[in-house]
């Protein structure tokens, strides 16, 4: 959180040492890239970090009590559900602390944002007047993100005869939607898959490396990404109306995709096919960049 001014005195960058997020594949430990191509969504992210704190120097620093404790914590949020949970966390003794855990399969998508905080743990006598004294205050902290563009779903799918909907039977995909914004995301939100595209059923069918199967998910990724941005502007006034929306329902993650649309410049088209143009253009730069649908090689 750049330039946050906190109600308290907390340490200087320098007092602790954040080494690289680092995932483990196949072939051991790696730096965590900006971007994961070809992800699946079946599978789990297994990544560490190892944090050097200088202890003395952040005690010193905060006017912390001499018998305070600290400790490290890891934890991530999804901006496709806008899932959030612990990594791992860690007290701060003597040495490397290391941050290790499994992100689950099914619970994330989209952009990761990856949160590192050094916050107090216990207050450990008198600190100076403006130094932290509730437990959990944070002192430093640090954001990564990582952009996982997947091979699969966001939320279920369903492969249908489309001449037995109202759905165009030309159409390849529908994605179902809810204006209910208290309801549960992925119980009202289903992708349905029209089966006479059968190239785009085999695609999400089967485990393939198959260079145009994964064109195919790409652009199915994209334009289903944009169906939520569009959704999200459509529905911009009741989301900011609300007081807060409960975890994993459709107000919270459109309310997630609104915030990130909009601070990338993105909002509902005016009237002409210029504005539509570009509203289009715009539209499509913005959903890859929150890490859905074919980047740029």
């Amino acid at each position: 959180m750049p330039h946050e001014v906190k109600p308290f005195r907390v340490p200087s960058s320098a007092s602790w040492r954040l080494g690289e997020w680092q995932l483990f594949t196949d072939d051991g430990w790696h730096a965590l890239p900006d971007v994961i191509e070809a992800w699946d969504t079946d599978t789990a992210l297994h990544v560490r970090r190892m944090v050097d704190v200088d202890r003395e120097a952040v005690v010193s620093e905060s006017g912390l009590g001499f018998g305070a404790t600290l400790v490290v914590t890891a934890s991530w949020s999804s901006s496709s559900n806008q899932m959030t949970d612990l990594i791992d966390r860690a007290f701060v003794t003597e040495g490397v602390v290391t941050l290790e855990a499994t992100l689950p399969p099914g619970r994330i998508g989209g952009v990761l944002e990856i949160t590192t905080t050094l916050a107090l743990g216990q207050v450990g006598g008198a600190g100076a007047v403006a130094a932290a004294n509730e437990p959990g205050s944070v002192l430093l902290d640090s954001t990564t993100t990582v952009a996982l563009q997947g091979d699969g779903a966001m939320f279920p799918v369903a492969v249908i005869d489309f001449a037995a909907t109202p759905f165009d039977v030309d159409s390849s995909w529908f994605l179902e939607v809810s204006s209910d914004l208290e309801a549960p995301f992925l119980g009202v939100f289903q992708l349905l898959i029209n089966e006479r595209d059968e190239e785009l059923v085999r695609a999400i069918t089967r485990l393939s490396s198959d260079a145009s199967d994964r064109q195919l998910l790409f652009a199915l990724e994209e334009g289903v990404a944009g169906v939520l941005a569009e959704a999200a502007l459509a529905t911009r006034s009741e989301l900011l109306d609300g007081e807060g929306w409960e975890p994993g329902t459709v107000g919270s993650v459109l309310i997630s995709i609104l915030n990130d649309i909009e601070s990338r410049g993105l909002s509902l088209p005016g009237q002409g096919p210029e504005a539509a143009s570009d509203f289009r253009s715009r539209l499509s730069g913005v959903v890859r960049s929150l890490g859905y649908g074919r980047s740029f090689t």
